[in-house]
């Protein structure tokens, strides 16, 4: 082991002590916005405010049940990896970017979907990007149709995943150089550089 100090060692030391995480690793990535990892991070603990997770504190909800499929409770598996009416989303992110989605669809396959690929280190870290955005995107869908009059549509949840993930990655990777019309439509080569 060496001397010399590094983020990653400063975090791996406070993943493995001073944090309490239930055995569950932070999973950062710089190349979109904190609040997004923030998201993730409690995504991965299910500290989430989920109706089932409201319920079960004693907060009064309308229905446990999902604002989309109204058939299962709504649970962080259920709404991220589960919904019926939110799962085209992943396989829309995997026929962009020509991948296979995770043979068990779960949260945390998801999270692990990018370090499954063959791909350079700079085209996994944006692939992983996209897939934080796309929780991000679906998190924010779903309270904007629990919480505004106007609901919002659903079909383009994947439009807002392109566009911020696209803005995120190339404003904050100093390698990216990055068309808007290469990332519309082949991301593998659109980030072979980085």
């Amino acid at each position: 082991m060496s001397d010399r100090f590094s983020i990653s060692s400063a975090r791996k030391l406070l993943d493995g002590i001073t944090l309490s995480n239930g055995g569950i690793s932070t999973h950062w990535n710089n190349w979109v916005p904190i609040k997004i990892n923030v998201l993730i991070w409690r995504i991965r603990l299910s500290s989430i405010p989920t109706r089932e997770r409201l319920s079960y504190r004693g907060i009064m909800v309308d229905s446990i049940l999902c604002p989309f499929c109204s058939s299962t409770v709504e649970t962080v598996e259920h709404i991220f990896a589960n919904c019926s009416e939110l799962i085209v989303h992943w396989t829309r992110i995997a026929i962009w970017w020509g991948v296979t989605c995770p043979s068990q669809l779960t949260v945390d396959s998801l999270f692990n979907w990018a370090d499954s690929t063959s791909w350079k280190i700079g085209q996994r870290k944006a692939f992983d990007a996209v897939i934080l955005t796309t929780f991000w995107c679906i998190w924010n869908f779903r309270n904007g149709v629990i919480f505004r009059t106007n609901t919002p549509k659903k079909s383009l949840i994947f439009d807002d995943v392109v566009h911020k993930s696209y803005v995120w990655i190339s404003s904050r990777c100093s390698k990216a150089k990055i068309s808007w019309s290469s990332w519309l439509h082949n991301p593998i080569n659109a980030t072979k550089m980085m």
